[in-house]
């Protein structure tokens, strides 16, 4: 008896049509007995009759193949040991900080990548398994693209790639009709070489930076990194004193990048854990060395200010002070006395001053510390110089004792103002400082026995780790991310999302680390701990915002960069001009002052009234403020630049989808079309058998209307089916193989696009149409379900609007913005769901596609718009990157997001309103900081040199210092005032007519009038 030969067959939908239209084939095949077709294992067993002459397999094959198998389309056939196997190729990704989010993010991608078969992220391990269909022709390269295009952080490069017999790939890929020889030739492996992660990737490292003492400080340590070979790209933020550098590892190091730093004079140190924590010890013993050398120069200024303003006005106590010192000509003990209280104050309590200044003109960069310092030295020096000439010209009367005064109260005066800019610089951030304490000190670790609860250990929060159970009690703090195994318990997650009411959670259910358990006791499996958090990602999120610059910052370091120079230059210019318009009699002295002292005084003032401070704070402590606000209303800001684009932006494009409505679809009509075996027996298929294919079809479907299919077959109480493989084609519909069925669900094109046919049994196309046109005008999607190689059934999917879209959008309407919706629905839905929460129907983008969404947003701003994108910050990744502003929406833990430059913790459309809002106030405070800071140096600066001395109004060089000093403090006062930011309500919306753009001016009049009575009326 001959031995059965298998074959491979590929192409069958169905094991009721296919399998036995392939099985009726071969048994026809002259010499076959029997033919065995499984759809299941994708063959054919085929056993030849005795006693007949040898069938030639080239003839099975070729019989296979020359079937019509639909759908414009052939059927498959070859030997098992033919090579058309799936590769696997093994990618090592670096850059993912969490499993629940960057994990999946990177899995979703690759798995949806055309061409791949498979794909499975290992994050431990920091690798993706990735098996490629047989024939295609996917690169490593388009994987790495694909990684990398998920998210900017993500850095792929191939670890290991499997042996691929590229001879029997390119003999599989250019024709399927070509026949393989019977007995494959062997072909040599050529195995890839292994690629390790290439070396020439960037790393980032926060750096604190100490003593810088202004703005241009922090200029010059940021030029001088970017002048540093490596280095990629950094930012120094004087306000938190701090440099975010990106740099390649591979040509410099951390160490050199500190050597760097501390050679232009300042110090630097590695953020080793948070930034917040870290900042906060440098910034108090900041605040402890100035508030030292305030009291020290206090200790001794005070007695100066009595010698000079008290006892040298009472006459017996005068006429004392003046006496020669020791019968000493030239020499009295007032100079002396004053001499000996100014010296300490000026050499120790001023000598960070004349450090950085010395510094500063080492590397030609020159900040507020040499203008202080220039002050100050130039007044002491000068009376110094005074006194040595009274002692050589034995005259007494040369001296002037005021410029030892002036110099010390200089030095006090600004030591305050230092002192009091460090305790509100500490204030800025302390929104982000309470999030972090947040986090739980200790945590009950349990030890289970056969899977209860046996021992229980109070650990520190820092030996949690990822697979430890631990115990939560009431009114306690959860310790870390996990997932609940026993128990169940009411949380408040106000601190992280801002959600206020309590949520009850239960078995399976995810906890956030730093929530408060208010009622309950459960057990917790921990799936997150240290910088895997939630909460930590918050911080960190967060803290690089308030690191980054926003482009209106441009404008103060341009200043910044000639501020010095130019007040240098102007303190010249006054002491030139006062002393000649003084030598030459053209003005009044004051008595018993000389023309250079007249002079001197103007240029002292010039030197130490000039503030670069104020405007070197202006934007960092105000965005510093507003993100420490917005985190704890649930918006995360990342950075000045979305806070400069929100204020600017004036058209808003919503998703529709899980953004505008609920997001949790319900299937509401089953329509069947068809069935499947209408050709063979006629029998219909009822509405729970194809609940239960397509739920089993969209089991492995991550897609809001897959899951609600899957949620109506749960119903059935009846285990669906797991699917053999699975494709999907974005924004129109997937093809999964069962067991013994093909299933295609989709959108109308789709289903045309898979070639399927219409049924004749109950109702064909038009019929369909109907049906379809009944479901949309109620406002419903719908989704067609074709069966191996017809269209069988119609779903109709609801998801109702949010019940706060309606006044969100009325609210941005009032703000005189334009509101847009885009969606990859049917026109007929879109408009039902526009007309249901304001927007004008004209402004619906309807049919679009994922990749589409791009294109509507460039067209919006090809029209001279400037367009926020709000979406789910998955599916809309690209327009949320195209878009100038991209908003995330119910983002909740997923602050992973690297397109969106918003995220909104909570599902609320209202905290759309919130994030322009709070924008908009913190742009305006900025702009408010810089009037500030420019007006006051616009006007002090002139009224120190002396430009109304002619109506008696001067600023003497000691108040100069002290209005300098408190310049700064007053730009902190305001951004701390942001501290009081009250969200705006539904009745306080802005009475702002809305914007009439070029569509609304092709639109017809009535229906503009139409729209905007909708407006007023939402």
């Amino acid at each position: 008896m001959a031995t059965p030969l298998k074959l491979v067959v590929e192409g069958m939908r169905c094991q009721s049509k296919c399998a036995r239209r392939i099985r009726e084939a071969l048994e026809g095949v002259p010499g076959v007995a029997s033919a065995d077709v499984r759809f299941q294992d994708k063959s054919a067993i085929v056993t030849f009759a005795d006693g007949h002459a040898p069938v030639s397999v080239v003839d099975l094959i070729q019989t296979v193949r020359g079937l019509d198998a639909g759908l414009n389309k052939h059927y498959d056939a070859y030997l098992p040991d033919d090579d058309r196997r799936a590769r696997t190729v093994v990618l090592h990704i670096e850059g993912m900080s969490c499993m629940q989010n960057c994990a999946r993010k990177v899995e979703g991608a690759l798995a949806n990548a055309a061409g791949v078969k498979s794909a499975k992220v290992n994050f431990e391990q920091k690798q993706a398994t990735v098996v490629i269909e047989p024939g295609s022709r996917i690169t490593e390269d388009d994987l790495i693209s694909t990684v990398q295009g998920a998210g900017k952080k993500f850095i792929a490069s191939v670890y290991v790639s499997s042996p691929r017999l590229e001879a029997s790939e390119q003999q599989h890929n250019a024709s399927r009709d070509r026949l393989p020889s019977v007995v494959p030739a062997a072909i040599a492996p050529s195995k890839a070489p292994a690629a390790k992660p290439s070396g020439t990737a960037s790393s980032r490292v926060t750096l604190a930076v100490s003593g810088m003492t202004c703005n241009s400080c922090a200029n010059s340590v940021e030029s001088a990194l970017r002048a540093t070979a490596g280095v990629e790209s950094c930012v120094v933020n004087f306000a938190t004193e701090s440099a975010n550098v990106k740099f390649v590892p591979a040509t410099i190091g951390i160490r050199s990048l500190i050597e760097v730093i501390e050679g232009i004079g300042y110090k630097a140190s590695v953020v080793t854990g948070s930034a917040v924590v870290q900042s906060d010890d440098n910034r108090q013993a900041d605040i402890a060395k100035w508030r030292s050398n305030f009291f020290v120069a206090l200790v001794f200024t005070f007695p100066i200010m009595i010698v000079m303003t008290l006892l040298d006005n009472i006459a017996p106590i005068a006429s004392g002070l003046h006496t020669p010192v020791f019968d000493v000509k030239g020499s009295t003990w007032n100079n002396l006395i004053l001499f000996l209280l100014a010296t300490p104050v000026q050499f120790y309590c001023a000598r960070r001053f004349h450090a950085d200044a010395w510094n500063g003109v080492k590397h030609r960069s020159l900040g507020m510390s040499f203008l202080v310092s220039m002050g100050t030295n130039a007044a002491y020096f000068f009376a110094v110089f005074s006194d040595l000439r009274c002692l050589y010209l034995h005259d007494p009367s040369f001296g002037v004792p005021d410029m030892y005064m002036t110099s010390s109260m200089l030095v006090t005066f600004i030591a305050l103002g230092k002192t009091l800019e460090a305790i509100a610089k500490g204030r800025t951030n302390e929104a982000l400082r309470k999030l972090f304490d947040l986090q739980a000190k200790v945590a009950t670790l349990v030890v289970t026995t056969d899977g209860h609860p046996s021992i229980e250990n109070v650990v520190p929060i820092e030996l949690v780790q990822r697979g430890d159970i631990l115990k939560v009690v009431r009114g306690t703090s959860v310790p870390a991310d996990g997932v609940i195994t026993q128990g169940e318990g009411r949380l408040d997650e106000s601190m992280l999302t801002g959600e206020s009411r309590l949520i009850k959670k239960s078995a399976d259910d995810t906890v956030l680390g730093a929530t408060i358990n208010v009622d309950g006791l459960f057990y917790m499996r921990v799936t997150g701990v240290g910088r895997d958090t939630a909460l930590s990602q918050i911080v960190r999120l967060v803290e690089d915002a308030q690191t980054s610059k926003a482009p209106i910052q441009a404008y103060a370091d341009q200043v910044a960069a000639v501020f010095v120079p130019v007040v240098v230059v102007l303190s010249t210019v006054t002491l030139l001009v006062w002393y000649a318009l003084g030598t030459f009699g053209m003005v009044d002295l004051p008595q018993h002052t000389s023309a250079f002292l007249f002079a001197f005084n103007f240029a002292i003032s010039t030197l130490v009234v000039a503030c670069p401070c104020a405007l070197g704070l202006a934007t960092p402590t105000a965005v510093m403020v507003g993100t420490g606000v917005g985190a704890s209303l649930g918006i995360l800001i990342k950075g000045g630049e979305p806070l400069e684009a929100a204020n600017h932006v004036d058209t808003v494009l919503f998703d529709k989808t899980g953004t505008l409505t609920n997001g949790t679809p319900s299937v509401t009509d089953v329509i069947v079309l068809s069935s499947a075996d209408d050709d063979d027996d006629g029998t219909m298929l009822t509405p729970d058998d194809l609940v239960f294919l397509a739920a089993s079809a969209e089991l492995g479907s991550e897609h809001p209307l897959g899951r609600a299919i899957v949620n109506h077959a749960k119903l059935l109480a009846k285990p669906l089916e797991a699917p053999v493989t699975f494709r999907a084609v974005s924004g129109k519909g997937i093809s999964v193989e069962l067991q013994n069925d093909t299933v295609h669900l989709g959108n109308l094109d789709y289903m045309n696009e898979c070639g399927l046919q219409w049924g004749k049994s109950r109702m064909g196309r038009q019929g369909s149409m109907d049906e379809r046109a009944k479901l949309e005008a109620a406002g419903k999607t719908v989704i067609y379900m074709g069966l191996c190689d017809r269209v069988v059934a119609l779903f109709g999917i609801s998801d109702a609007a949010r019940a706060d879209a309606r006044s969100t959008v009325a609210q941005l309407h009032a703000r005189g913005m334009a509101v847009y919706m885009v969606t990859g629905d049917n026109r007929r839905t879109a408009h039902w769901i526009a007309e249901q929460v304001g927007i004008p129907v004209h402004h619906v983008m309807a049919e679009v596609l994922p990749s589409n969404k791009v294109a509507k947003v460039q067209e919006l701003q090809a029209s001279g718009r400037v367009v926020a994108m709000v979406g789910d910050g998955i599916n809309d990744a690209p327009a949320l990157a195209q878009a100038n502003l991209g908003i995330a929406i119910g983002a909740g833990t997923d602050i992973a997001m690297e397109t969106a430059q918003m995220v909104l913790m909570k599902s609320s459309l209202k905290d759309v309103v919130v994030a322009f809002d709070l924008s908009q106030t913190i742009y305006r405070r900025i702009q408010l900081n810089f009037v500030w800071a420019m007006g006051y140096n616009i006007v002090l600066l002139p009224l120190a040199a002396g430009v109304l001395y002619g109506f008696h109004i001067e600023i003497p060089p000691m108040f100069a210092g002290a209005a300098m000093a408190f310049s700064s403090v007053s730009v902190l006062a305001s951004s701390l005032a942001l501290k009081w930011y009250q969200p705006p309500t539904e009745f306080t919306i802005p009475h702002i007519r809305p914007r009439v753009d070029k569509t609304d001016e092709r639109t017809p009049l009535l229906q503009r009038c139409m729209t905007t009575t909708a407006c007023m009326a939402a």
